[in-house]
């Protein structure tokens, strides 16, 4: 059926439609109806699917103005040939004519006088009930005929005067339903958008409301409608101080300013956050519009969103329980770290690589109130300083070539709420030490290519093998950064200052890498023991437990032996000489002087000769030192004199 229908107040204009359609190849539906008889057709062409109206003359101005029919009506416009075609037959009957009809018909029709030489009485309708009125008047000027449309045609009739009737010609119709064809365009596209609009509207999780400058509502959500509890239909059109008076848009609406900051508001004993704008246009308030959304349902994202948190990795897998050992040296700094774990000041965290700071940082995390947030691990030396920026802070689209479409979040961002560690501080470049430190001081992130702030709330842990202070001196690390990070320092002993523990790791490292390896081992010899605890362990704990690993994979099964962790540590060269105390444990004691002597020796280097400064680098007792160093000396001495015969 076509979505176009025209409605003839005469039976001729029908025919014309008609064949105009078929011409043109553009379907037509035709009805007849007159004046007040059309709204009432015009409903039922509407249920029909019918979508623009067609008419003329008052017909046309009936429809127009048909309350609650909300559909465009084109007119068929009364042209001057349509005039003239009118006035050439009544001019037989006389040179005063008179036209009575609506404005749309009779206005400018006067013109015509001097061309058709005749004298032209123009009669402008107000309402159809005034027709016969008007052709009375005609009467009593003399008029010797009348011109206009059907109602002004039946009336002349009736009494009994001559009348002609203005039809509209195929071209006028033609044009009309043209005309008609590109309003249909139109309205279909406007119908998309708006379509298109509403369902981005409804699919927003926000409650949105939206009111005119007279502060009724014309926008109303679904998902205010499931807030509020309250049906659009029953929203829409009425002010919004009857419908929800307590977000205040009002209020936006008298000052034409926007909330200074989201409100808390009850609304049907749901809690909901509430933002509020103004609609200002060429200076002045058109409107307002308002958003809320479900502090429940904000509660529930985050909580998902930290489940994808999990899902990624940035959780803490250990705690202060899974820390191996009961030498003092750990036990104090486990103690040490439990208490800045009920803080939430920034940590630092120094020691040798492979003594296990991440596993500290981790622990502080899980026992700190922040145990439920993300934990976000990044190291800071693994990557180029381009990519280091964007993965700490993040980027908006087209802030560098190959950026995503999206942009990203950073590193502080997935941190919100949760803890942030970064390792290997000391290698992080100079440019963006200055960008670390805003964000501790500011506790806010700027994106790359972006000019807006982000405020994080991270707690921030450091870790570092070097030096940092020495760093600072050097120039290689901003000062002002190394004091924000400095707060409360935690430094891991290395695994030769608490050898003791080296049994109870290696035991805990054979159970949890036998269930990964699928291997058999009932742990390690006595003698096995020994020497892994008499080994210098340059990479600490780290180094032990690829030792253990190697041990399991090298070993036949059962008890790991001592020749295993020979072969594990690469030291075998005199694994078949003497017994289970010979000349390989030996060597392997002169092995462990040597590294030791080597690593003091350095470090006096380093420090200048202080070694006071050595110690604390070494991470021992300067009176350990002291002792080192006078039975080293002591051994070189008695070397010498060995070598000259001076004890012979």
């Amino acid at each position: 059926m076509s979505e176009i229908a025209l409605i003839a107040p005469y039976e001729n204009l029908a025919t014309i439609a008609f064949e105009v359609s078929q011409s043109v190849r553009k379907p037509l539906r035709v009805e007849r109806a007159l004046l007040g008889e059309a709204p009432e057709v015009a409903r039922r062409l509407k249920k029909a699917g019918v979508q623009v109206l067609i008419s003329r003359g008052g017909t046309a101005l009936m429809l127009q103005d048909a309350p609650d029919l909300g559909l465009p009506v084109v007119e068929i416009r009364v042209t001057a040939y349509d005039v003239v075609r009118a006035v050439a037959k009544a001019r037989l009957f006389g040179r005063r004519i008179g036209i009575v009809g609506f404005e749309n018909m009779v206005l400018g029709a006067s013109t015509l006088d001097e061309a058709m030489e005749v004298e032209i009485k123009e009669l402008v309708l107000e309402h159809a009930r005034d027709a016969d009125e008007m052709v009375r008047a005609a009467l009593q000027d003399g008029v010797d005929a009348l011109i206009g449309g059907v109602i002004t045609v039946r009336t002349a009739e009736k009494r009994g005067v001559r009348a002609v009737l203005i039809e509209s010609g195929p071209e006028a119709v033609r044009q009309a339903i043209d005309e008609a064809s590109r309003v249909l365009w139109v309205k279909k596209r406007e119908m998309a958008r708006a379509e298109q609009f509403k369902l981005i509207i409804d699919n927003v999780s926000d409650g949105i409301i939206a009111v005119d400058d007279t502060g009724r509502v014309t926008v109303f959500n679904e998902a205010a409608q499931r807030l509020t509890g309250r049906a659009a239909s029953d929203a829409v059109g009425r002010h919004v101080g009857d419908v929800l008076p307590q977000i205040g848009l009002a209020r936006t609406l008298a000052a034409a300013s926007p909330s200074d900051s989201p409100e808390v508001h009850r609304i049907n004993d749901t809690l909901v956050n509430v933002t509020r704008v103004p609609i200002v246009v060429d200076g002045s308030c058109a409107g307002a519009i308002g958003t809320f959304q479900d502090i429940g349902r904000l509660q529930a994202l985050e909580k998902n969103l930290r489940k994808r948190l999990y899902a990624r990795g940035h959780v803490a897998r250990f705690t202060f329980g899974d820390i191996v050992g009961n030498s003092s040296a750990i036990r104090a700094a486990v103690a040490k770290a439990r208490r800045f774990a009920g803080v939430d000041s920034t940590v630092l965290i120094l020691g040798e690589t492979g003594t296990g700071k991440e596993l500290f940082a981790q622990s502080i995390h899980s026992a700190s109130a922040r145990r439920d947030g993300p934990f976000v691990a990044v190291n800071c030396a693994a990557f180029p300083e381009t990519l280091l920026e964007s993965e700490l802070f993040g980027y908006v689209e087209g802030a560098f070539t190959g950026a995503k479409r999206e942009g990203k979040q950073g590193l502080f961002e997935l941190a919100h709420h949760g803890t942030i560690f970064l390792d290997e501080i000391a290698g992080m470049p100079l440019r963006l030490q200055a960008r670390l430190l805003r964000v501790l001081q500011e506790r806010e992130v700027m994106r790359l290519g972006d000019d807006r702030t982000i405020p994080v709330d991270v707690r921030v842990i450091a870790a570092s093998n070097k030096d940092l202070r020495r760093l600072v001196a050097d120039g290689l690390f901003q000062a002002d950064l190394y004091y924000r990070l400095d707060v409360l320092k935690l430094a891991v002993p290395p695994l030769r200052d608490r050898a003791e523990d080296i049994p109870l790791l290696a035991k805990a490292f054979v159970e949890t890498l036998s269930r990964k390896l699928g291997t058999a081992s009932r742990g390690f010899a006595d003698d096995a023991l020994a020497l892994l605890s008499t080994h210098a362990w340059p990479g600490n704990v780290r180094e032990l437990k690829n030792t253990v690993e190697k041990c399991l994979v090298l070993s036949d099964g059962g008890i790991i032996t001592r020749s295993d962790v020979l072969d594990a540590l690469g030291d075998d060269s005199n694994s078949n000489a003497g017994g289970p105390n010979g000349d390989a444990e030996r060597d392997l004691q002169s092995l462990v002087r040597t590294a030791e002597r080597e690593s003091i020796a350095r470090a006096l280097r380093a420090c200048g000769g202080n070694r006071s400064e050595a110690a604390r680098r070494l991470g021992i007792d300067r009176t350990t030192l002291w002792r080192k160093l006078r039975n080293e000396g002591t051994q070189q001495r008695r070397k010498t004199r060995l070598q000259t015969g001076a004890d012979l």
